[in-house]
């Protein structure tokens, strides 16, 4: 059944259609949903899996109108689903889970959640996710109320709650693309003059086979001394700190739609200079005693640069948010959690007509 929608067609003459669940799943070939997709039979797009992080299928069934729900999922083709991991293989990173939140655990209930959007997705830890927009759950399409009790037409109450398996970093409500609201811990608050630094680096090349960027190369420091540096968000074994000196870090490091880092404890808090030396790319980041992230984007699907000043040690493990929002349209509300660790979580959308 090729292309994607004979398969579509198969499927309907053949097959009931409450027995059909079909995701849009990016491998080393990706599902081009923007030319291919059954809204009714495959409501699912995958944000991530063994093979990275997949954010832009996303942007394309936004920009497309669709209304999809958000899975995670392993294919990592070692026979342990839920429990993937790279390797010194060719896949990019730790497989993902999906979360279902259906009414019991039976194979028609199951199936239910997930034709009604009603599932989330995590780059592999069981993080807990709670997302409601005007008292209604993830995945569903509602209409914003009209003026009453001194609320503005077209806004909608927002309300989200996750406990993570690391401390939170932040949790993220976005409007389609737009962040529109971030909340962090007390502890993101003044980082003024911390002495741990974080830079990060990912995203990926291209969208199908070789879309694996590689960062091998040197970290060089100017205005402070090393003191510590530990990774954080790598996945291979092979990759991390291949040596480390006062002033320089050499790594090994490949990304495919993910991120990697380093923490670095330095031996003051005061202005420094970060320089990212690859075969790839090239990029000088200035950070103050403030120490707000700045940020180098890299073209491709996302690729960047970003340092800034961190907490010295963030203990917060769970987070909540609640704001009102201007949506109509159609437009889909969904939150991003981030974890220290680098792990993160996305809802799928509510859609808010």
């Amino acid at each position: 059944a090729h292309p994607a929608n004979v398969l579509f067609e198969r499927l309907r003459e053949h097959v009931p259609q409450d027995k059909v669940v079909v995701a849009a799943h990016c491998g080393g070939r990706y599902a081009d949903i923007r030319q291919y997709f059954d809204e009714q039979l495959g409501p699912l797009v995958e944000v991530a899996s063994c093979w990275g992080v997949f954010e832009w299928l996303l942007w394309d069934a936004f920009d497309m109108g669709y209304r999809v729900g958000v899975m995670c999922n392993s294919d990592g083709h070692k026979g342990r689903p839920g429990a993937e991991g790279p390797g010194a293989g060719q896949f990019g990173i730790y497989g993902g889970l999906t979360c279902i939140l259906a009414e019991s655990l039976t194979r028609p209930a199951v199936f239910a959640a997930l034709q009604q959007r009603r599932c989330y997705g995590t780059t592999g830890p069981r993080i807990d996710l709670d997302f409601t927009v005007d008292g209604h759950p993830m995945g569903s399409s509602i209409a914003a109320g009209g003026t009453s009790g001194g609320t503005p037409a077209g806004t909608v109450q927002v309300r989200a709650s996750a406990r993570g398996t690391a401390p939170l970093e932040s949790l993220l409500l976005y409007r389609g693309r737009e962040l529109v609201h971030t909340e962090q811990p007390a502890a993101f608050d003044d980082v003024a003059g911390s002495r741990r630094v974080r830079l990060q680096w990912g995203g990926a090349r291209i969208r199908g086979r070789g879309r694996r960027a590689t960062w091998d190369g040197q970290i060089i420091v100017t205005g402070a001394r090393i003191e510590r540096a530990e990774t954080f968000a790598f996945d291979s074994p092979v990759d991390g700190i291949v040596e480390q000196r006062e002033h320089e870090l050499e790594i090994r490091s490949r990304t495919t739609g993910d991120i990697d880092g380093v923490d670095l404890w330095l031996d003051h808090g005061g202005p420094i200079g970060l320089k990212m030396l690859s075969s790839f790319a090239m990029v000088v980041l200035h950070v103050d005693e403030a120490g707000r992230p700045v940020r180098e984007p890299l073209g491709g699907l996302d690729l960047h640069a970003r340092a800034g000043r961190y907490p010295a040690q963030p203990r917060e493990l769970s987070l909540a948010l609640e704001a009102r929002v201007e949506a109509s349209g159609g437009q889909p509300l969904w939150i991003k959690v981030v974890q220290t660790d680098g792990h993160m979580a996305w809802s799928s959308p509510i859609y808010v007509d």
